[in-house]
């Protein structure tokens, strides 16, 4: 078994905290190669840690996201002959804290699943499934065959400018295109939905999700309770050194997390249920009104317009186009070389797909209104 690992890290001011070296040092535990890539810069003291670890430190402009940066060292940096010799390919960022057990028990957890593809967690949502893919691995035959590398030179190489772009083409793009082409993804586990970043300890506790989203930390996903009951528990436990998360979130989120007594009992906290948003459609949905409509609009610019944008591209005959609601101040004048206009640019009698959250669906429903030409992503009744 010949493992490569790719790992990804960015900080503002180039500063690598004990977090991250400590999962990178568990993540070198399990491959036989390493590269490092800095999306950014780095100061010298975690240059010196991250070349500890690295068999290559590629530092390089954060261009891309996390997504470029793979591409770059899959196409430019390893090019498809090299990728060939590896068994399995790892993908890993630093948007995490973990992992909570070791890298070496989740693989040995996965050996014997088959599937050519996996992750940490996923998303099931119908043609907007993927795998969460701050730790994702490939193996065998997507490797070999070239498919694994076309797709990171042809769909995200220079094409991902934004976390938008990143959505829809490193995580539902690549989803969809693998599973269409024949491959099987596997999940090491699956949380039913729940956020990492809004709910870590029902994702830890219940559904044994061995890492803890950094996102967590930021202001409108905090909730001080949730936090304590879960770095006690991994405290007590001696599962991970908490003073790992408290100093990254002190330094980055300004949130000084002050250590309480243990109560010496585990419990999921009563929160709100907070999950991803599952639109009502389906791909038949979509895919027969796309077969009714020739000249098509999309209304949105975000996650799931661009996903759909992604998805159809092949069964829209004449796309042209996104829309934006004439409130919202844009600069985007095109998306992937389609143009964006104002709603109220839009031609009369024009067949478009309003691919919005919930919320704003609503919002458009009010403007558009329903006709046989409109297609909503949700059941707006």
């Amino acid at each position: 078994m010949k493992r490569l690992g790719i790992f990804v890290f960015y900080d503002k001011y180039g500063t690598v905290d004990e977090y991250v070296e400590y999962l990178i040092a568990e993540l070198k535990k399990v491959l036989n190669e390493l590269i490092i890539v800095v999306n950014g810069e780095v100061d010298k003291e975690g240059e010196l840690i991250l070349r500890k670890y690295s068999d290559q430190l590629y530092i390089r402009k954060n261009i891309g996201l996390d997504a470029g940066a793979y591409a770059d060292v899959i196409v430019n940096l390893l090019g498809r002959d090299k990728l060939t010799q590896y068994d399995e390919l790892v993908l890993c960022n630093d948007t995490f804290y973990g992992p909570f057990i070791s890298f070496a028990e989740i693989f040995d957890s996965m050996a014997n699943e088959r599937c050519d593809f996996w992750g940490l967690d996923c998303i099931k949502r119908d043609f907007l499934s993927y795998i969460i893919m701050y730790f994702c691995v490939f193996r065998g035959d997507l490797l070999k065959s070239g498919d694994l590398f076309n797709y990171f030179r042809d769909n995200i190489l220079f094409k991902v400018n934004e976390m938008a772009d990143a959505f829809a083409l490193f995580q539902v793009g690549l989803y969809y295109t693998l599973t269409q082409s024949g491959y099987k993804s596997g999940v090491y586990t699956y949380s039913n939905g729940y956020f990492s970043k809004r709910s870590p300890d029902i994702c830890f506790f219940k559904y044994n999700l061995p890492i803890w989203k950094k996102k967590f930390f930021v202001k409108d996903n905090y909730n001080e309770e949730i936090c304590h009951n879960l770095l006690d528990y991994l405290e007590m436990g001696n599962i991970y050194k908490v003073n790992l998360i408290q100093k990254n979130v002190k330094r980055i989120y300004g949130i000084d997390i002050a250590q309480k007594e243990y109560c010496g009992e585990t419990k999921l906290l009563d929160q709100p249920e907070v999950k991803y948003s599952v639109p009502q459609i389906t791909y038949d949905d979509i895919d027969n009104f796309v077969s009714k409509n020739t000249q098509l609009y999309i209304y949105g610019g975000g996650n799931f317009a661009r996903s759909t944008a992604f998805v159809f591209s092949d069964k829209i005959k004449n796309f042209c186009g996104f829309i934006v609601s004439d409130e919202k101040q844009s600069s985007l004048t095109d998306i992937w070389g389609y143009p964006v206009i104002k709603a109220s640019q839009v031609p009369p009698n024009s067949s478009i797909i309003v691919a919005l959250n919930f919320e704003h669906s609503v919002e458009v429903l009010s403007q558009l209104g329903r006709d046989a030409n409109i297609f909503y992503f949700w059941n707006l009744d």
